[in-house]
């Protein structure tokens, strides 16, 4: 009798230790020590704003502006391995540095695009020296003055670049039992620098600068992650910052210059994986399917 009872509790007694250890093994998306991978597209907004001009032949400012992005509409170009990178993207990798909390690093490509032949105020000179048709001195009070696009036209389509560092917080709205599908929001902010490559068009004649640290930006994001099988994910994400070019250059070498500074809302539709480096049972690539 005696030894039946022993060999009841031992028996529960690894069942019970069984059962802890599978628990670790029981993956989920935002556990310590989890990688993860996206790529998606994003559409953009952003306010009006001055946008000042400098160069050796005029310092004026351009009040107002209105701006769009340039989204891709042909399908087949986000299916082309040789022009995905075209529309407007976003890439970024994350690390669980503790559950429920990453940090990440991404790369926002967006297109900046003043719209064209607009009637706006214009502030400073354009030295009459150029053959600009916009050559003169202006206030507010000058009035405000058709500006064509063939005269002055400015866009970051190469693009409006973010890349930014961010802290996330990730939670489960809804998961299953077995946690093979779940439904979290994430919430966060980041900030960092601002790549431009802006095309330029003055007086007739358009011009292409370099890729250059052109400001920085900073950001809140939130957005909600469709998990499935602890394995791939589907997430949209909405984000609102703020941007600064101080000095955002025009024409290549020559001290042409634009400073602005906008209000910019991004929202984004992405795809991506999820890695797990290291879990509690040290068995990294136990199934859980």
């Amino acid at each position: 009798m005696l030894r039946l009872l022993v060999f009841i509790f031992l028996f529960q007694f690894s069942l019970g230790g069984f059962a802890q250890m599978y628990s670790h093994k029981k993956k989920f998306g935002t556990q310590q020590n989890t990688v993860y991978f996206y790529w998606g597209y994003n559409r953009s907004i952003y306010t009006r704003s001055n946008i000042q001009f400098t160069s050796p032949d005029y310092n004026f400012t351009v009040l107002d502006v209105k701006a769009s992005d340039r989204p891709v509409n042909k399908l087949a170009t986000y299916f082309n391995p040789t022009k995905f990178t075209v529309p407007q993207f976003n890439v970024r990798v994350g690390w669980y540095y503790k559950h429920r909390w990453d940090f990440s690093l991404g790369y926002d490509h967006m297109k900046y695009v003043m719209d064209g032949d607009q009637t706006l105020y214009i502030e400073g000179y354009i030295n009459g020296t150029t053959s600009s048709e916009l050559s003169g001195i202006y206030n507010v009070n000058t009035g405000q003055i058709p500006i064509r696009q063939q005269d002055l036209h400015y866009e970051n389509t190469n693009g409006l670049n973010y890349i930014s560092f961010q802290l996330n917080n990730t939670a489960p709205l809804y998961k299953t039992n077995n946690r093979k599908f779940a439904v979290q929001r994430r919430f966060g902010g980041g900030f960092g620098p601002v790549v431009t490559q802006t095309g330029f068009t003055w007086d007739g004649v358009d011009h292409q600068s370099r890729f250059h640290l052109a400001g920085w930006g900073m950001s809140l994001n939130g957005g909600v992650r469709f998990d499935f099988f602890n394995r791939f994910f589907l997430m949209s994400n909405w984000t609102a910052g703020y941007i600064s070019l101080p000095k955002n250059e025009t024409i290549e070498y020559q001290d042409h210059y634009a400073k602005q500074q906008f209000v910019f809302g991004q929202w984004e539709l992405v795809g991506g994986f999820l890695f797990y480096l290291r879990t509690k049972n040290a068995c990294d690539s136990c199934p859980d399917w």
